[in-house]
């Protein structure tokens, strides 16, 4: 069966694409509807909840009559006005499967980590790679709080880290581009200062490039940062890494 194209983007802001080419939705009210329903895609979505979503707490009285327009105009965006249905009590976007971004990114963290688990590097490569492609940005990205959604973005934004993890697993498995990884894994470390993999990945780029004082800071500044904040010791993986790079 020949797979689906991509149609429609919550891996940043709310997009629509055609024939590979991505539109921006340019009214904020038709961007948070779009994603208010791909939120519960293919399933309905009722009046009041979206009413929420594009309201908050506090509807105007003409809010039935402005929902009905923005579907309208929601409507001429896609590629197929029939896609957005009245389905009592609500509406229903009907999204096939891999035509939205996140369904897709899912795949590809599933394959990914099945590959890593079997340290299967290229195929762990490959599938970060292609997952990491997709995003575009930090999920629903410029919509409003009242549209909520933050377990979802925080979902798949722990899945993109993991996703970086994995391939910088393989890479560091099979030795490639070592002085890359470690301009890459510094900035991540930085960025993230009590996520234990990048600075284990870390340590073992830089003590595989012949800086194994910077190695031994790295731990050292770890693990006083998860002593002094969350008052543990690092795990197995910097243990380990940690006596590969005191045994030179």
């Amino acid at each position: 069966m020949k797979p689906c194209e991509l149609r429609f983007g919550l891996l940043g802001p709310p997009v629509l694409y055609d024939a590979g080419t991505t539109r921006v939705v340019g009214s904020p009210k038709v961007r948070t509807l779009l994603a208010a329903l791909l939120l519960e895609a293919d399933r309905t979505v009722s009046v009041d909840s979206l009413k929420d979503a594009l309201w908050g707490g506090a509807p105007p009285a003409s809010a039935h009559a402005s929902l009905h327009n923005h579907v309208t105009r929601l409507r001429r965006l896609l590629d197929d006005p029939e896609r957005l249905r009245a389905v009592p009590p609500g509406y229903l976007l009907r999204v096939e499967q891999g035509e939205l971004d996140v369904h897709v990114f899912d795949t590809h963290v599933a394959e990914a980590r099945a590959a890593h688990a079997g340290r299967d590097w290229a195929r762990t490569v490959r599938a970060c790679t292609e997952g990491l492609a997709l995003w575009r940005g930090s999920p629903l990205s410029g919509l409003p709080a009242e549209l909520g959604g933050y377990a979802f973005a925080q979902r798949l934004r722990e899945a993109r880290l993991l996703l970086l993890e994995w391939r910088y697993d393989a890479e560091l498995a099979v030795g490639d581009r070592l002085d890359g990884l470690v301009l890459e894994l510094t900035s991540l470390a930085a960025e993230h200062p009590l996520r234990e993999a990048f600075h284990r990945q870390l340590m073992l780029a830089l003590h595989r490039t012949g800086r194994q004082a910077e190695a031994l800071a790295v731990h050292r500044d770890l693990r006083t940062r998860l002593v002094e904040e969350l008052g543990v010791e690092p795990g197995a993986g910097v243990r380990e890494a940690h006596v590969e790079v005191l045994r030179g």
